[in-house]
């Protein structure tokens, strides 16, 4: 007996699934009554029809009643042409068929749907079909979960391509839907869902972490991205909220110590990052008063909704997947997942289709991760890193201008910003390594100031927002704390 045998082998051949003479009354019903296509146009594609033939009458006719023209037999003959179709039937005898397959416009409604369908189910066919073979052929470079990820990426596309039905909508009738939410809201109806990013300047600039949105963090190594991310991301978690954060560079240990030393701080005995991760490997770095505040911290993490991700990389289909399984997990407890922090971009891997083009790569992460935050209605945090061309400026403090590889990182964000801190440009200098008196006083004025500077914002303005930090504790909070 051989160790794999197919189950299906050996059996018939299915066909995919389809109903020409479905295909056929619609077209019928739309060569006699042109005012069904505004019934039909937003559930069905030329693509759907499973003839060639009917592709074309159903484009063409599309093309001309767009246009104002009347689309019968008598008018497409025109346009397609009078071919022989096979079995002794021309294009103008075939119009002439489908003409006598008229039906109700609610009946040509319920054709609509069925032929997308059906559509719908033959391309999940070949994608299945794509996936047996990838499965089959898979180089040993490549991780079986990369290839289910963009498996997963594909259906869900599919399982969503009846948008036109849930997401058409009158323009009246959405703003009824949006006033009634404001008066529910001023009367006190609704609970307040705004997702606070924990740093209350920011969220007066930007409303908050909106469900959708993605956001752009980009700074030059060493200047914060991962410190704003795990502070932010405690905050959030503090107040009930769902936060998952994509900790694809920096390594389970690390990323749990910025945690701890972020939660655990306190101007008069604040814990290092470091000193947590030296503590565990030696003797001797913590005394037993720190380790009881640790222990406090953990207790406190066990009661806030927030989970890591330490994988060393992944595709954009991989993190919907992830993405949509924690959801579900939170959900089983009454959470509500609301924030997802992935640092960062360079460990976000591209499918082959544009491999060895970085622009082309990054665009596809920068939309599918835009598909993402607003398929599960999320804040997706996108950590990024800044051409080093802004090291050699006066003024290093970042712009638009200095996002790295791909302009598709500003086109796609709803929020563009960019974490600077002046001490750590300052440490960089050569009048600081030279103990120069005037660079070391500035560096002691500065420490701990830090700028969140919005270079983009789609629901506010663009500004610059100050904060406090302690990097060694690798916390930040509103400036005010300073």
């Amino acid at each position: 007996m051989n160790a794999y045998t197919p189950q299906h082998a050996g059996a018939a051949v299915r066909l995919p699934p389809s109903n020409v003479d479905m295909e056929r009354a619609l077209l019928g019903s739309l060569l006699l009554n042109n005012r069904t296509m505004d019934v039909v146009a937003p559930l069905v594609k030329a693509e759907d029809f499973t003839e060639e033939v009917h592709r074309r009458i159903f484009e063409v006719s599309a093309s001309l009643i767009a246009a104002g023209r009347a689309a019968t037999p008598l008018t497409l003959i025109d346009f397609l042409g009078d071919h022989d179709l096979g079995q002794g039937m021309s294009t103008r005898y075939y119009l002439a068929r489908l003409a006598a397959h008229e039906a109700a416009p609610l009946s040509a409604r319920s054709f609509a749907i069925a032929v997308h369908d059906l559509a719908v189910r033959r391309r999940m066919i070949e994608a299945a079909a794509e996936l047996i073979e990838q499965a089959h052929d898979l180089p040993v470079t490549v991780r079986p979960s990369q290839v289910a990820g963009e498996a997963v990426e594909t259906l869900f596309k599919l399982a969503s391509e009846d948008g036109a039905r849930s997401t058409r909508r009158d323009a009246h009738v959405s703003a009824s839907t949006v006033l009634g939410s404001i008066r529910q809201a001023m009367a006190g109806e609704v609970p307040d869902r705004t997702v606070s990013t924990g740093f209350a300047d920011l969220d007066r600039a930007t409303g908050g972490y909106q469900g959708g949105s993605l956001w752009n963090l980009g700074a030059r190594p060493a200047v914060g991205k991962s410190a704003f991310a795990v502070s932010s991301a405690n905050r959030v978690a503090r107040r009930g909220w769902g936060v998952m954060l994509f900790s694809l560079e920096i390594s389970e240990p690390q990323v749990m110590a910025r945690l701890l030393a972020d939660i655990t701080y306190s101007a008069n005995d604040p814990i290092t990052y470091s000193d947590i991760l030296r503590a565990q490997v030696k003797a001797n770095v913590l005394n037993e008063s720190q380790l009881e505040k640790l222990n406090h911290a953990r207790e406190l993490l066990a009661k806030r909704p927030l989970v890591l991700d330490v994988a060393s990389r992944l595709s954009p289909g991989e993190i919907r997947m992830r993405v949509r399984a924690e959801r579900q997990r939170m959900a089983a407890r009454g959470v509500d997942l609301k924030l997802i922090f992935i640092d960062y971009l360079k460990q976000v891997s591209a499918s082959d289709r544009y491999k060895g083009n970085r622009v082309q790569e990054i665009g596809e992460i920068s939309y599918s991760l835009k598909q993402i935050a607003k398929d599960e209605d999320v804040c997706v945090v996108l950590l990024c890193q800044l051409n080093r061309e802004l090291e050699k400026r006066e003024d290093k403090r970042p712009t638009l201008a200095d996002l790295r590889d791909s302009g598709d990182l500003e086109a796609d964000a709803d929020v563009v910003a960019f974490l600077h801190r002046e001490a750590h440009h300052i440490q960089a200098s050569e009048a600081f390594k030279a103990n120069d008196p005037a660079a070391l006083s500035r560096f002691l004025d500065v420490q701990n100031d830090a700028e969140l500077i919005i270079g983009k914002n789609r629901a506010g303005p663009t500004v610059t927002v100050k904060l406090w930090c302690n990097m060694a504790s690798s916390t930040m909070s509103d400036h005010a704390r300073g």
